[in-house]
């Protein structure tokens, strides 16, 4: 199966984006061994991938008119079996702290994240949560969210050919001179300097 990085990406960027591995796996897949021409994936249980793939390609070979909505979410359940198998192969990390769960929180939420929409989701006040990532980590909510998107804006700069304006969007910056503007203060250049380089 051949999917276009850029349409991959648009459309599937939110459930990637949850998993900072499982981003990485797809967007750099050099780090596997046979990535100069294929993403292999090895599934222990094949039955439902099967299933999966036998109906998207008997909905390619037989278009009708909504054959790309249809798709989609086929797309997406395929996606989402291949991160349950490639969590199964990466080693489980230690519970993680309230800190660490908030910034995993904020990568999977990059597009829309907000302080308010942190202490909703754990059932915390705002500014307990504001002091707890100063006091744990040494850093803002809003220094970790920048972070966040810069490290994957240059990941997505690096890895697709998705104009600046489409990066901003998916990261969740209102306007692309927003995002050219935070990248620069937070590198010290342009992206189009940065990608030079680098």
């Amino acid at each position: 199966m051949l999917i276009q990085t850029e349409a991959f990406f648009k459309t599937f960027f939110h459930v990637l984006s949850s998993d900072k591995h499982l981003f990485e796996f797809f967007l750099n897949p050099q780090i596997n061994e046979f990535s100069e021409e294929y993403i292999r994936l090895k599934f222990e249980d094949t039955f439902s991938v099967r299933n999966l793939l036998e109906l998207m390609i008997v909905e390619y070979a037989h278009q009708k008119e909504d054959t790309q909505a249809v798709l989609r979410p086929l797309t997406l359940a395929l996606l989402m079996e291949v991160a349950r198998e490639y969590k199964k192969s990466v080693p489980q990390e230690a519970e993680l702290s309230l800190a660490e769960q908030i910034v995993n929180y904020i990568g999977e939420n990059l597009d829309h994240c907000s302080l308010q929409d942190i202490a909703g989701h754990f059932s915390y006040h705002p500014n307990y949560l504001s002091g707890l990532l100063a006091k744990e980590l040494g850093r803002t909510f809003s220094e970790i969210l920048l972070e966040q998107r810069m490290v994957r804006a240059v990941a997505l700069m690096r890895g697709t050919s998705l104009p600046n304006a489409e990066i901003a969007e998916l990261l969740g910056y209102s306007s692309s001179s927003n995002f050219y503007k935070a990248f620069k203060e937070y590198y010290g250049r342009s992206p189009r300097e940065y990608l030079a380089t680098c």
